[in-house]
């Protein structure tokens, strides 16, 4: 029954990895994250970055005409936009042996990438800027409500209206975000069609860059998951380095317990159609049934990790007796 557990596990992970990684364009570890409950959701708040829009909506007050007025800060945007840019001109950019007129429409897609850039620049500064009451007013609303002493206080109805503020806040700098998000999109296809024709068929667009820590921290989390899930239920399928794969399997779900702790007390309740739990939910259970496969020998019975243990591991022992001239230490 050890083994049928361990399979039924392994089963379940290997699923949900190969699903999120056939449907890699719907998963995002974002709306899981940014749904955590309980006393460390803050912790999983900051796995998302600039879950508030501090970063990409900040204002900032310049002098015009000798008055101070406060107006979006263009620069971290222009910064990106231009990283992207140059990304974008490098992996078009000629090689060595290129001819004369290849260098001239390198040159030429130079200065019209840098035109694109600044016009779409001052469209979003231009967008931004006719919103900045709004954007202002949001960001004292956002300061009054971490400031709000009533969040320490255990009455449900200060438990609902602060959940349901804190949703309407992060809906309020989404529609700003996802304009920006937008406008980004729109960035990118105008650099595109900068480009002669002959370039564009040729190599096509730019790859999304395969080095993991250019990736922004979502990315970098849906990764680690995706693949994650995967390895842990390979492993456990072929049992091979069960106990490994069954801890990693463990210290997963103990993430998802963290998120969404079952307690009465925590805003918002689990929905009735799944159930009532003290604590002890389906993913605190399955938590409990891979630390019972990871202190077990499952994966030696009827798993790879009889053949590890036999050529691999009995040999080192075996070596360690001899040279000790009694039992391993």
């Amino acid at each position: 029954m050890l083994v049928v557990l361990r399979l039924c596990l392994g089963c379940h992970f290997l699923y949900e990895g190969v699903w999120k990684i056939k449907n890699s364009d719907a998963f995002s570890a974002e709306p899981f994250l940014t749904q955590a409950k309980g006393p460390l959701a803050e912790l999983f708040y900051a796995m998302v970055p600039d879950i508030y829009g501090r970063e990409r909506l900040r204002i900032i007050e310049v002098e015009q005409q000798g008055k101070k007025v406060k107006q979006f800060d263009i620069e971290p945007l222009r910064k990106r936009w231009e990283q992207y840019r140059e990304e974008f001109l490098r992996f078009y950019q000629p090689g060595r042996g290129a001819d004369e007129n290849a260098q001239n429409a390198y040159e030429n897609l130079k200065k019209d990438t840098q035109r694109v850039l600044d016009k779409h620049c001052d469209l979003a500064a231009a967008y931004l800027n006719s919103q900045v009451e709004d954007i202002e007013a949001y960001f004292g609303a956002l300061e009054r409500f971490q400031r709000d002493k009533e969040a320490h206080q255990g009455a449900p109805f200060q438990k609902q209206r602060r959940w349901n503020q804190m949703m309407q806040l992060r809906a309020q700098a989404s529609e700003w975000i996802a304009e920006l998000e937008g406008r980004e999109a729109v960035l990118k296809t105008a650099l595109q069609e900068c480009l002669p024709p002959s370039w564009a068929l040729e190599k096509g667009p730019p790859p999304h860059s395969r080095n993991p820590l250019r990736w922004n921290r979502i990315e970098q989390i849906n990764f680690a998951v995706t693949y994650g899930l995967t390895a842990i239920g390979l492993c456990l399928l072929l049992g091979l380095f069960t106990r490994l794969a069954a801890l990693g399997g463990a210290l997963f779900m103990l993430f998802v317990v963290m998120t969404q702790p079952a307690w009465p007390t925590i805003f918002p309740p689990d929905p009735p159609i799944v159930g009532h739990a003290l604590l002890v939910n389906k993913d605190f259970i399955e938590m409990v049934a891979l630390l019972v496969i990871a202190t077990s020998a499952a994966g030696r019975w009827g798993g790879l990790d009889y053949l590890v243990h036999h050529l691999i591991v009995d040999p080192f022992l075996s070596k360690r007796v001899n040279k000790t001239g009694g039992a391993p230490r």
